[in-house]
């Protein structure tokens, strides 16, 4: 009688970790559907801010709804790394079996969710810097608040840490994507905290942060979503990943030369 009952709480045990299993791998799903379908708005709308006239109303219309679209590719992105760094095997049964070694499938998956971890915490620094480099203009004490300057300063350090990790491991991504986060940050903070600022500098790191932005997103979708489009094509493959933030930073450049005076 007590073998009968143990088996039947084993077998409600086993039947409940695959409802898990099968339950946390639809969530999972339906948060990257999200993430992908917010993406691609994101992608979109930021053109139309880029070209219209600068302090429009359909300017400061379209830019708002890039950062709210944006916003939304950081919390869905946020959440997916949260759940693979610490779940993967629920998040993404498929991929272990008998066949691999799981290990290294755990360490691949993780590599992968701190990578997008870094990213999602660019994006929001990036997208919330420029709009409140807009709002606050001359007066950078909104730039000053505690919660931005934890995430600059978290951005800093994950920067270091994803460059650093990407040297050891020879990993393209890491080493892009490291040394934007620590210019990001390290552009954002110089602006913060120098003593004096030209009247229309404001302008320049308003532009600058959200080009910043629109560079973590371009790129994300021609490594990670656009990676199977341009999988056999080499050099070229890795041009279209660089790209975005070679094009960026020039526009940044002309941008700060037009608007310096």
């Amino acid at each position: 009688m007590a073998l009968s009952s143990l088996l039947v709480i084993l077998h409600t045990i086993d039947n409940c970790f695959i409802e898990g299993l099968f339950i946390m791998d639809v969530i999972f799903k339906i948060i990257l559907a999200a993430h992908i379908a917010i993406g691609i708005c994101a992608l979109t709308l930021f053109w139309f801010p880029a070209f219209s006239k600068k302090g429009s109303p359909r300017h400061k219309k379209f830019g708002n709804w890039y950062s709210i679209s944006m916003y939304g590719v950081v919390i869905s992105g946020i959440l997916m790394a949260s759940l693979s760094i610490l779940i993967p095997e629920l998040v993404k049964p498929a991929a272990f079996t008998a066949d691999v070694d799981n290990s290294k499938v755990r360490e691949s998956i993780v590599r992968f969710a701190v990578l997008l971890l870094h990213l999602s915490i660019l994006t929001l620094v990036a997208v919330r810097y420029g709009k409140l480099v807009l709002t606050a203009k001359v007066d950078r004490q909104r730039l000053k608040s505690p919660f931005q300057l934890l995430i600059t300063s978290a951005l800093l350090m994950s920067g270091i840490a994803i460059f650093w990790r990407g040297m050891i491991d020879q990993h393209i991504l890491m080493l892009i994507f490291g040394p934007l986060g620590i210019f990001i940050s390290l552009t954002n903070l110089h602006f913060t905290f120098k003593r004096q600022i030209k009247p229309r500098d404001w302008l320049v790191e308003h532009l600058g942060g959200y080009i910043g932005s629109g560079i973590a997103a371009f790129t994300a979708f021609l490594s990670f979503g656009g990676r199977h489009i341009f999988t056999s094509s080499g050099y070229l493959q890795l041009a279209f990943w660089i790209a975005p933030g070679v094009i960026g930073v020039l526009f940044i450049f002309f941008l700060s030369r037009k608007y310096a005076n």
